[in-house]
């Protein structure tokens, strides 16, 4: 989560000359997983929200709910436990302790319950002092924590950026980045780096040194749940594609924040809208919700396993928009498979975010098709083959409200 910071600690971090750039081999495709913070949020008033504890029942049900009900097969993997997880303070050692009442196994047990499914266990701390709610932040910690997160068995780490000022940002991202390294112990390196530097400290990012210390970052606001702020954030990947796509691809990702399936707010239209901007755009697809409240709809979206394909494909590509009226964006991208190591497939999202249908009509060839023997299109939300086309055949298509139509063009 990220929220404004109420104070900045105006600190220096002096670094080695030579820090080393991340370098874990993770992240070669969007990670794919769950994280507490959209729903759970913090998590720790069990007792008066039993319904919305972050506990280890919690994360434990998760877990079998990837195992048990098909989402592992999908590709979703991480189970990510974001902040309040922890005792307000440290042990005597200075190490972090994970809430015995919520957590009376520790944080190993839960690791070695999600390892031995074949799944991959996340989790969070803060950059400052203390986490942006208040628990203990890995601040003057960075080397303990990092072993005590490699001790653990943790595969994913998420960093906030509460509480610090602008250089401590874009040192201490880098430090810990090194740390994690050294401990031998691939950890995912989830930033929340340049969100605080833009909308919190009003400068610019330097998405050059971000891409190369972290393998996902936040650059937009916390996803709300309501429609409106879901197209808020597609309109900002919108404005920024020219400078985010081109830090953009296996092993650093552009984060647009979390699904939001699973909390009764979008329409099924809405939902087809989000996961296709999402998959378009090689974004990272995490869930937050109570995993019982899926609907039917909503899972038959998340294992449906070609709209999956475009979202993992290797090459990483983030789609290009382009608006073709005031509410309608055609969203591209160029991807797997290839024929002939030369003609690339091709797909296509005409995402209308009006109240109102929109008749659209474009030629595919503008935006790259051009295999002269031309392509079959697939229909990527009813998984059908819908009819085969020449490379310079326009598509007439209607977009009903709120909704998106989906094409893949494979070269034949």
């Amino acid at each position: 989560m990220l929220r404004l910071c109420f104070c900045c600690v105006f600190f220096f971090i002096f670094l080695p000359n030579n820090v080393k750039l991340l370098d874990n081999g993770l992240a070669r495709t969007p990670p794919m997983g769950w994280m507490s913070w959209g729903y759970y949020m913090c998590g720790d008033h069990c007792e008066e929200l039993p319904e919305k504890c972050l506990d280890e029942k919690l994360i434990l049900s998760v877990v079998d709910a990837f195992y048990n009900e098909g989402y592992q097969e999908a590709g979703f993997e991480y189970i990510i436990i974001d902040d309040c997880w922890s005792e307000r303070k440290r042990d005597e050692n200075g190490r972090l302790v994970a809430d015995k009442k919520r957590f009376p196994r520790g944080m190993k047990f839960i690791a070695d319950y999600i390892h031995a499914r074949g799944l991959k266990f996340g989790m969070y701390t803060n950059i400052a002092t203390v986490t942006c709610m208040q628990y203990p932040g890995s601040f003057g910690h960075f080397r303990t924590d990092a072993k005590t997160f490699a001790d653990w068995g943790v595969d994913y780490l998420k960093v906030d950026g509460c509480f610090v000022g602008e250089d401590v940002l874009n040192n201490a991202y880098i430090k810990l980045g090194s740390q994690l390294n050294d401990t031998g112990r691939p950890m995912v390196y989830s930033c929340s780096w340049p969100y605080y530097i833009q909308y919190i400290h009003s400068k610019v990012p330097d998405f050059e040194a971000i891409s190369q210390h972290c393998n996902m970052w936040r650059n937009y606001h916390d996803v709300q749940l309501y429609w409106p702020a879901l197209k808020m954030i597609f309109k900002h990947f919108e404005d920024e594609y020219e400078e985010l796509s081109r830090h953009h691809g296996p092993g650093k990702w552009n984060d647009p924040d979390m699904l939001i399936f699973g909390t009764d707010t979008l329409t099924e239209s809405q939902s087809r809208v989000q996961i296709a901007v999402y998959v378009m755009l090689s974004a990272p697809l995490l869930l937050s919700c109570d995993m019982t409240k899926i609907t039917a709809y909503e899972k038959k979206l998340l294992q449906n396993l070609d709209l999956m394909a475009v979202g993992q494909d290797p090459l990483g590509v983030m789609a290009r928009p382009h608006k073709l009226q005031e509410s309608v964006t055609l969203w591209v991208k160029r991807h797997l498979p290839m024929k002939g190591n030369k003609f690339h497939s091709y797909s296509f999202a005409i995402v209308n975010v009006d109240s109102q249908p929109h008749l659209i009509y474009f030629f595919p060839k503008i935006y790259g098709t051009d295999s002269k023997d031309g392509y079959t299109v697939m229909d990527i939300f009813s998984r059908d083959f819908i009819k085969n086309v020449t490379f310079h055949e326009p598509i007439e298509v209607t977009v009903p409200p709120d909704d998106v139509i989906m094409y893949t063009f494979f070269p034949l």
